[in-house]
């Protein structure tokens, strides 16, 4: 970084010494070799920074024109200039950091030189482009994400625990019961979680096929039957608490026990 620096200095002593066989349509102004640099280094996904560059004068005229900076193919952004004679002068755009593979480089457009008040002759350039900037931006790992994770962890390991529990019920009543009063219970429980399993599937196939016919209508006015709008919005409701309950094993097995305990209590009261 030394070095580059050092061979900055010396290349604009060099070309801001007087010159006087310069001529207007062949000039050395315009960039620093390989000067884009950059407000924050290194930088990161969603970082708001500035891209620099440095233009340089060596003739006797003002210099001016437009500084356009690209990443790739891709516009960033533009800034006209003017530069006094025998000077230096940096130009920056703002840039917010985006993932991906990024070429960060500047045009000159449109460079002339002050003949005389008002007067202006155009030029052409030896050094119109900067040299590429590459660099590579991956994904930011944020701590709201892995908070999310961390949550959505523990939430699938209390319901794989409580699943586990659900599923050695039968392992349970086969030890602690007679085969003859065992095995009914057994077979009802496996096919209940059976009856849950089905019942979950087809209501979330159900709820995705409802959704993606509504979004289809609002892309669509012109095809949307407006009558049946309102019943597709119950449907989806159904099916999506369907869904709900059907795939939350412990929400589905307690609302079973209530359930059975409202209607054992009710033939108690019609027998007693």
């Amino acid at each position: 970084m030394v070095l580059k620096r050092i061979g900055i200095v010396l290349f604009l002593i060099f070309f801001l010494l007087p010159n006087h066989n310069l001529q207007a349509q062949d000039s050395n102004a315009g960039f620093v070799p390989g000067n884009i640099w950059y407000s924050q280094d290194p930088f990161e996904e969603g970082d708001k920074i500035k891209i620099y560059t440095v233009l340089f004068n060596p003739d006797s005229r003002e210099f001016s024109g437009t500084v356009i900076f690209f990443d790739k193919t891709t516009f960033l952004g533009k800034k006209d200039f003017k530069v006094a004679p025998r000077s230096v002068q940096d130009i920056s755009i703002d840039w917010t950091v985006n993932v991906g593979e990024h070429i960060i480089f500047a045009k000159i457009e449109n460079a002339k030189f002050l003949v005389s008040p008002g007067k202006y002759e155009e030029v052409y350039l030896s050094g119109n482009q900067t040299e590429e900037s590459k660099r590579t931006v991956k994904k930011k790992i944020t701590i709201s994400t892995t908070s999310e994770n961390i949550v959505n962890n523990l939430k699938g390991e209390i319901l794989d625990a409580s699943s586990g529990s659900i599923e050695n019920i039968g392992n349970t009543v086969k030890e602690n019961t007679p085969d003859i009063i065992a095995q009914p219970i057994i077979s009802t429980v496996n096919s209940l979680e059976d009856f849950r399993n089905k019942v979950g599937g087809l209501s979330v196939e159900n709820k995705e096929t409802i959704k993606k016919e509504l979004q289809y209508n609002k892309e669509n006015p012109e095809d949307n039957n407006k009558l049946e709008t309102p019943f597709r919005y119950i449907k989806l409701f159904f099916f999506t608490l369907t869904s709900f309950i059907f795939n939350q094993k412990i929400i589905f097995y307690f609302l079973i026990v209530i359930i059975l305990f409202y209607i054992l209590r009710y033939i108690w009261r019609l027998i007693f």
